[in-house]
Parts: C-alpha cells; structure tokens; sequence
C-alpha cells in the first residue's frame, strides 16, 4: 500500500506540473551513447542528461556530490572513504552496483579490472562539459559492465581562462584552473585543481584526523591541419592521500557519528597517469574514420595494510561511421587490457570487442538495432601456480521511439548484456586463488514516454530485468567467505523525471526511481535466499529541487535527496535485526555573478542529518553525517 502511496504521488507530480504549463520553452538535449547524436526525446533508450549550466548551478563539490544530490544515481562513499565511491543504479545494490555500470570520460573507459571502483575523483567537476545517463541500455557500444546501464562524462577541451577559490568548514580548501590557446589550427587546454579537508570526525587512537587531499591536472592539444582531420593529444595526471574512518555500532552512530570509535583510520594513496591520443577524419561527406589510444599507470598504496598494487591498461577503439539522409550505421573494434602486479600475483583482464549500431529513420518513427562480441580473457600467474580462462558474450539492442505529435514521443527497447567477472572475483578471502566464476547475462525491457511542453519536460520510463548468474560475495564468516553467483534473479521499477519552469525566476526539477530487486533462486543460500530482496537497495530514490532567480544575475537551488531504508550490504537472508538506515540530506547553493566574476555560496546537510552504510549488524560506515559550508570566487579573463 505504501509503494502504490510512493509511486502515485511522484507520478501525479509530475502531470500536476504538465497541467499548469506556461509559454516558457524547455528544449530537448543531444545524447550520444550510441555515438551517434539525437535528442533525448527521440532516442530509444532512457537517458538522463546534465549540462555543465546544470552542474554549475547546483553547488557541488565533486562529481560524486553532484550525482548524488541531481541523479537517479545512488552514490555512497566506499567503507568511508570519499574518494573512492559506490554507484547503483536500477537495484544492483550499492555494495556491487559499480561494477554494474560502464563508466566513460571522452569514450575512454574508467572501469577497474578489479573491485576498485573507478576513481571518478580525478576528474574536475569545473571541467565537465556533459553527462550522460544511459539506463538499461549500452551494451553494444560499451559491451562489460554495461549491465544497469553507462554513464558517459564528456570535459571541455575548448580554451577558456578562469581561476577559483574556496573554502568551507572542517578545512575544506580548494583552488583550480583553466587556460590555453587557440589558433585556427589547434587548440592547447590546459587546467588543474586541488583541494584540501582537515575532516569532520574525531582524531583517531594515533592522533590522526580523517584528512585528505586531492590534485588532478589536465592537457590536450587538438591539431586541426585541415578542415576534415582532427589530431589529439593529452595527459592527464592525478594523486589522492585520504584517511578514512573504519565502521562504528550502531548505538555509537545514533549517538555521535563523529566520534572515533576507537579506531585507527585507514590510509589509502592513488596515483594514475594517463596518455591519450587520437585521430578523426572525414573520408566523405557522409562517413567518417576515428581511432583512439590510451595507456593508464596507476598505483594504489593501502598503507594501513602496507599492500601496493600496480596497474597498467591500455585502451584502443577504432570507430567508422557512416550516415545519409535516413539511417546512420557506427562500426568498431574496442580492446581493453588491463594488468594488476599485486598480492604476489599478476592478473590480467583482457576486452575485445566488435560491435555494429544502426537507426533508421522514417517519418515520426525511429528504429534502432544493434549487436556485439566481446571476447574476456584471463592470466594468474604466482610464484606456485598459474591459470586461465576466456567467455565469448554477445549483447543485442533493438528499440524504437515514435513520435505521437509535437509534445509526446513513445520509446521502448530490449536490450541484453553481459557483465565479466573482475579478477577479485577469482580469490576467496585472504588473497588465496579460488578458481573462476561465470559471467552474469541479463536481459532488460524498457518502455517508457517523453513530454514536451514550452514550459514542462517529462520523461518516464518502466522497466524490467531478468538475471542470470548475478555475482555477489557469500559471506561464511566475519572474515571468510567466497565469490560465486545468484542462480537466478530479477528487477522491476519505474523511473520519472520532470522539470516544471512556472516563469523566467522559479523550476523546479523532480527525479523518482522506484526499485525492486528479488533473489528468485541461489543454491548456496540452501534455499534461505530465495525470494528475498537483494540487500543494499533501496526501493524508493527521491531528488527533488527549487531552482529561484531573483535576478538575472543571481541564483538560489534548494534540493533535498532522499533514499528509503534497505537490507544491510550482507543481508542475503533478509533476517538481521538491523536495516540499512535511510539516507536524508538537504542542500542549499547561492550563485552570483557580476560581469567576469561569479561567486558561490553552499550549504550541504543543512539539517545535519545522520547518514551511513551499515554492511552487518554493528558495522555502519558514516557518510554525509554533519552539516557541512562552502563559499567561493571564480573569475573568468
């Protein structure tokens, strides 16, 4: 009765705001996952666009901030530590939801061979042109991960100069910048930032408080000889030290989430450097040939545990793309090599794939189809032993959008995808070699309508999975325990987006998801997980936010994001005694610009509200627990 309660009020919402519709124009936005571009009312996939006007409004600090606070996106820092954070999207629970979404930055590829999340923290949040949101779709363009979806950040390379400054509570500091030159015949962009947090809990047993730091850097030099030949080249550069807090009972979080517990905060150091290069070129009018290279070193040092484990990948993609008056076709090759050096070990993870994605247009109606073969190859080797092993998976898209009239589009698309296990994923507890574990294969139906207005946008989407194989970690002990797969299970929910513009000074913008994800049948559970809800996920997703502009010159955005409670992260039985607490926090930015001047001014948390990852009974992670300011200058010259 409560979730038919949840899901009428969302939805009556959103036609309210449709009803009282006035003569101000909200235009449809490009999206390009299918690296084709179309506007988002006419693709046949659900997306969820942001812009860096979007970004710039809404006061975030950081990327993980601003998904977490505008998105559908559940975000929740990983154990504590804020720089390396969990994503979920579409009920693949937060503790393994990441592994679950393909993640790009200009079509390169983020994802970890390994449990790592991608370390979106090396990207400048000022330095975002776009984000896309791909839900239930992107397996052929972007082939493993793309299982719940693909999240495509695109930066802005163009020449612009700024310069900025912050500060807020509990030490936070931060300073960035842009610069460059353009010529009629390249362009070099180049910018950086770093920011600085004394922390906001208690100093641990060894007098540490939970500090960190954070520097990224940027370059990229576009040659453009002629007017059908793009060179490109960059590097990119970024080291993160952090101390984060290790877990708490639950009475000790109700009381003080800012005490120490009694711990000694993890310290955990990243490293990563990154070449990029590539080269477009337009053969014809119509087709078009682009090849890009990258090559990642990275380290990763957990000095608490005294571990280092060194990374190499190396990504290539050959694209052709080929359009003419009613239908476009793209074509490629992509390979993924990825090398972890740790442990005593070397693991390699390797990606091939082919893919072919075409839409065909006629009249209102657009149909899209496409399919991919990627080949997953895997090496252990040790000083005692070594092994292998490879998996052929195959992903197929097909979807269609009609246009009903000039305000209302209808879309619907089956999508099947893969996920390949990351190598962590071949080691029990301890670090010790357990053998390999199948691959997860989902397919997904979404169905869903777009409603235009000169004053209104609404987008919903319903949507439903079936899984087999879904990979999860079985907990036998407090330290013990083993990878393998959910036989078979399942996800269902429905998604609604609006943005409601009353006059030149007042939007207001509503993001809903509604998530079921069910365990329909597991082996090792001996039956005791059958039909119970997979832990970490919560069924109802709330953003909403009150955008006023008092003048033409000042903003102010009032947002408010809300997560209902959930199965604790190891909850597979769904009988612990403890939940998941829900998640709650209220933020307030105030933008002002004055010619080349902008200013800003945010508070995040304002009601200072207790939030945390509980992952077993008395073992809760807080995050986002205090109220927390910034304030800011940027000037653009």
């Amino acid at each position: 009765m409560k979730t038919s309660k949840y899901l009428a009020t969302a939805i009556l919402a959103s036609i309210a705001n449709t009803a009282f519709a006035e003569s101000i124009t909200l235009e449809p936005v490009l999206v390009s996952a299918t690296k084709t571009e179309t506007t988002d009312v006419d693709a046949t996939y659900a997306s969820e666009v942001y812009d860096a006007n979007d970004i710039a409004s809404s006061g975030a600090q950081d990327i993980y901030a601003f998904l977490n606070q505008n998105t559908s996106v559940s975000v929740l820092p990983a154990f504590g530590n804020p720089y390396s954070q969990l994503l979920d999207m579409r009920g693949y629970g937060i503790g393994d939801g990441y592994q679950n979404i393909a993640i790009t930055v200009n079509g390169r590829r983020l994802n970890n061979i390994d449990m790592t999340p991608a370390l979106l923290s090396s990207i400048s949040l000022k330095n975002i042109k776009r984000i896309e949101i791909t839900k239930g779709s992107g397996s052929v363009i972007y082939g493993d991960n793309a299982t719940a979806g693909s999240i495509q950040i695109y930066t802005n390379d163009e020449v612009n100069h700024r310069v900025g400054v912050a500060f807020g509570n509990a030490g936070q500091q931060t300073a960035s910048f842009s610069t460059g030159y353009a010529h009629d015949y390249f362009n070099l962009a180049v910018s950086g930032d770093h920011s600085e947090l004394d922390g906001f809990k208690d100093d641990d047993t060894n007098g540490f408080s939970d500090e960190s730091s954070n520097a990224n850097s940027h370059v990229a030099l576009d040659i453009m000889p002629t007017d059908n030949l793009k060179i490109s080249v960059g590097r990119d550069h970024s080291t993160i030290d952090t101390r984060y807090t290790g877990s708490m009972t639950l009475a000790e979080y109700k009381d003080e989430p800012e005490q120490n517990s009694g711990n000694a905060y993890n310290q955990h150091r990243f490293h990563t450097d990154t070449t990029f290069f590539g080269i477009e070129a337009d053969i014809t009018d119509r087709l078009q040939i682009s090849y890009n290279h990258s090559d990642e070193d990275k380290v990763v040092n957990w000095v608490t545990w005294a571990s280092v484990s060194e990374y190499n990948s190396k990504s290539d993609e050959v694209l052709l793309k080929y359009g003419a008056d009613n239908f476009n076709i793209t074509t490629g090759v992509q390979r993924f090599d990825g090398e972890r050096d740790a442990f005593g070990n070397v693991t390699t993870k390797e990606n091939t794939g082919y893919f072919i994605q075409g839409n065909y247009f006629f009249g209102d109606t657009t149909i899209s189809l496409g399919g991919r073969k990627e080949n997953v190859e895997y090496d252990y080797s040790s000083t005692s032993a070594s092994s292998n092993d490879d998996h052929d998976l195959y992903a197929y898209d097909i979807g269609l959008n009609q246009r009903i009239n000039a305000r209302l589009s209808l879309f619907s698309n089956f999508n099947t995808s893969f996920q390949a296990p990351d190598i962590d994923r071949f080691f029990s507890s301890g670090a010790t070699f357990n053998g390999f574990i199948e691959p997860t294969k989902v397919k997904t139906f979404n169905i869903g309508l777009n409603h235009v207005t000169e004053n209104d946008k609404t987008k919903v989407t319903f949507y439903g999975s079936d899984l087999d194989n879904e990979i999860y970690y079985r907990k036998t002990g407090l330290f013990t325990g083993f990878n393998t797969n959910i036989d078979e299970s399942y996800k269902y929910g429905v998604e609604v987006q609006n943005r409601h513009k009353f006059n030149e000074q007042w939007l207001t913008s509503v993001t809903y998801a509604y998530t079921r994800a069910i365990i329909d049948n597991e082996d090792e559970g001996n039956g005791s997980y059958d039909g119970k809800n997979l832990p970490g996920v919560s069924r109802h997703n709330v953003t909403v936010a009150v955008h006023y502009s008092p003048t033409d010159n000042s903003k102010f955005v009032l947002s408010h994001n809300y997560r209902s409670k959930a199965y604790a992260a190891e909850d597979f039985a769904n009988n612990f005694s403890q939940k998941q607490p829900h998640y709650e926090s209220t933020n307030l930015t105030y933008n002002f610009s004055y010619d080349k001047i902008l200013l800003t001014a945010s508070v995040n948390n304002i009601f200072d509200k207790s939030n945390g990852i509980l992952v077993r009974e008395d073992a809760i992670y807080p995050v986002n627990f205090s109220r927390s300011w910034t304030v800011g200058a940027q000037y653009n010259f």
